[in-house]
């Protein structure tokens, strides 16, 4: 009957991980923060002593193996469009508009993507700001738009691919 346990036991880890990609998709730069690692510590742990509890063997093994599934999004380097985001999240509101090329080349050159394109377009009440990654890969068309207002950043827009 115990072993039984082990298909919503693994279901249940499968959507724990599944629910770390979403809240990464969504938020963004989930993956690169200390606040992630440790729900990857935590998480395993007590999936790992839910597991003790039914099982009472290989408690440790199951613990590891839970963190590598849920800790990969940690080591796997960063897709570009996590980039970008992160480039939209440290140019918040306020932010001088000369600052954000300088934002998105340290962000870049240690990566192993080309640089997005950067364009500048005024019209319409606001300046814009406008990063997209079509540089990198024909038919990726994912942006940040940053509307400026009198110099500084005043809202940004991520548009996926």
């Amino acid at each position: 009957m115990r072993t039984l346990l082990v298909i919503p036991f693994v279901l249940l880890v499968a959507l724990v991980a599944y629910g770390a990609y979403v809240a990464d998709q969504w938020l963004g730069v989930v993956a690169f923060t200390y606040r992630y690692l440790l729900f990857c510590i935590i998480g395993s742990l007590a999936l790992g002593a839910v597991w003790f509890g039914i099982f009472r063997k290989r408690a440790l093994l199951v613990v590891l193996a839970v963190f590598s599934v849920l800790a990969v999004n940690y080591l796997l380097p960063p897709p570009s469009e996590r980039l970008l985001r992160s480039v939209m999240l440290k140019a918040p509101p306020g932010t001088e508009a000369t600052a954000i090329v300088d934002i998105v080349k340290r962000h870049y050159e240690d990566s192993p993507y080309a640089m997005p394109r950067i364009s500048e377009d005024r019209g319409g009440g606001f300046d814009r700001v406008h990063v997209s990654l079509l540089s990198q890969e024909a038919g990726n068309s994912t942006s940040v738009i940053f509307l400026v207002e009198n110099g500084r950043v005043a809202r940004s827009i991520f548009s996926p691919d």
